[in-house]
């Protein structure tokens, strides 16, 4: 059996710095397509009355695992096509309140 190449974290920092993918993936997860596949995902995977009373109590925390891993993929994907203000300018905004003592 081949062995599988070891991926190397990439920093989420790098990301934002191509516009054009973070863009890309706006338009793919906004497209009917995707939001339906998406919205199907997380109802097949979603809590039922069934699961809810389902004899074994494993089965049901199963589910529910599958289901909020649904979600945060989800909601993980749309932060990312969420362009935030450089961490810097952030900073530096917020040290404004100090100034230099005057002699």
């Amino acid at each position: 059996m081949p062995s599988k190449k070891t991926a190397i974290p990439v920093p989420i920092n790098r990301w934002f710095t191509d516009v054009q993918k973070v863009e890309e993936l706006r338009s793919i997860l906004d497209t009917p397509t995707m939001q339906e596949a998406m919205a199907t995902l997380k109802e097949v995977a979603g809590p039922s009355y069934s699961t809810i009373n389902a004899a074994s109590s494993s089965d049901n925390s199963h589910r529910y695992a599958w289901y909020a891993g649904y979600r945060d993929a989800f909601n993980d994907l749309h932060k990312l096509t969420q362009i935030k203000a450089s961490s810097n300018q952030h900073q530096q905004e917020a040290w404004n309140h100090i100034q230099t003592p005057q002699r």
